[in-house]
């Protein structure tokens, strides 16, 4: 068996699905093809500055196992690359047949040649239109996002491809039960099944030394993930303003307005960091949070960080949304903001033995939900697929 991959650029952000391809590749051969888009480019030079970054990644070639320099190094490799990395030259969401057609030749010369039963792993709705080139025993999508509430996104077109790749797949996984019913209501005959994300618990239960720009001797608040418009900022703000003898940690990417955060002294905006370094921050927060703006794409979510939150045994407040029901045991939901401050005021004092406990019980919450448990999954129920297709 071996997987052809439809995904997102390698090493642009911890996927779920570079995870569970990591641990999947140590067993069968993979081919990642970077990714081949949701929309159609404009003339904005957000556009032009990605255009240019393709055609730089293209050109270049790095090696499957270092990160370029455009955005395979925005943020480190999770973990190793597959070995072998494709880097199309294709215009993302064609309409016009001559151009598909175009695509479609330009991607069949750069995949290899079929040695064995052949998987196909869409993590992309637009993956269906190059299905015909692949020569596939078995499709698989992976809807790991509500992409018709996604910003930036051509919704139109992706949810025409979203339904045709439903109803082209042999199997369907959602991350969380909001998109299987979702996704389940598109195609009531399809076979979608439920996959959450996974954690490395390893990783981030394994006590680790902190960094070296985290304040010690204060407590503190983290989050980590994208800045961006989904995340309540004006929440984090009064939170700030509110408990200024607090610190305030966001890491990530900035994807919208923070003028207000940078007014605060104690917010600290840190950078992106490496998957694995991450545990050296949750460890040695106070706690961390997940203060989100209620809107789709938050009602679909099911966020890896908070798994990974859970397995460092950093205790959790969090704005609800479904996919924390499994964990309400372990986190503190608020829904206002006196809740929040007295979650944040109660976590800010308590004791090392209180601490303990609580890592103790959520370190055993998700010592099940590891990714090689969730690749497992993957390959339990692809192997009976695998047996009734006619192989090519």
């Amino acid at each position: 068996m071996e997987f052809i991959v439809f995904g997102e650029d390698w090493g642009r952000h911890p996927s779920s699905s570079q995870h569970i391809i990591h641990q999947l590749q140590a067993q069968y051969p993979v081919t990642w093809i970077n990714s081949i888009g949701l929309r159609q480019p404009k003339l904005k030079l957000r556009d032009l500055n990605r255009i240019i970054e393709k055609l730089t990644q293209r050109w270049r070639q790095p090696s499957p196992t270092t990160p370029s320099k455009s955005s395979e190094s925005k943020v480190p490799l999770i973990n190793a690359a597959p070995q072998h990395i494709i880097r199309p030259l294709v215009w993302p969401l064609a309409q016009h047949p001559l151009l598909q057609t175009v695509n479609r030749l330009s991607l069949k010369r750069q995949l290899p040649a079929k040695q064995q039963p052949r998987v196909i792993w869409a993590a992309l709705p637009s993956a269906v239109d190059y299905l015909t080139i692949c020569d596939s025993d078995i499709v698989i999508y992976y809807c790991g996002d509500d992409f018709s509430a996604l910003a930036g996104v051509d919704h139109q077109a992706t949810q025409a491809a979203e339904q045709r790749l439903l109803h082209r797949a042999d199997l369907v996984f959602a991350c969380s039960p909001t998109l299987q019913h979702k996704l389940q209501c598109l195609a009531p005959n399809a076979n979608i099944q439920l996959l959450p994300h996974g954690v490395a618990v390893s990783q981030f239960a394994t006590p680790q030394s902190p960094p070296d720009n985290i304040d010690l001797d204060t407590p503190s608040v983290g989050f980590y993930g994208s800045i961006d418009h989904w995340l309540d900022i004006t929440l984090i703000t009064k939170l700030a303003t509110a408990r200024p003898n607090l610190n305030f940690y966001l890491l990530g990417p900035v994807n919208c307005d923070i003028k207000t955060l940078k007014n605060h002294r104690n917010i600290h905006l840190l950078p992106a960091q490496p998957h694995h370094q991450l545990g050296r921050y949750l460890q040695h927060w106070s706690m961390a949070i997940l203060p989100f703006t209620p809107c789709p794409q938050i009602e679909a979510c099911n966020p890896l960080k908070l798994r990974e939150y859970l397995a460092a045994g950093c205790p959790v407040i969090s704005t609800h949304f479904p996919a924390l029901q499994p964990y309400l045991s372990a986190v503190t939901v608020a829904n206002n903001l006196q809740t929040w401050l007295q979650a944040i005021d109660h976590y800010s004092n308590w004791t090392s033995t209180e601490r303990q406990q609580y890592r103790q019980a959520t370190q055993q919450l998700v010592k099940d939900e590891s990714w090689q448990c969730r690749a497992q999954h993957v390959l339990s129920q692809l192997q009976p697929l695998l047996l009734s297709a006619p192989h090519r």
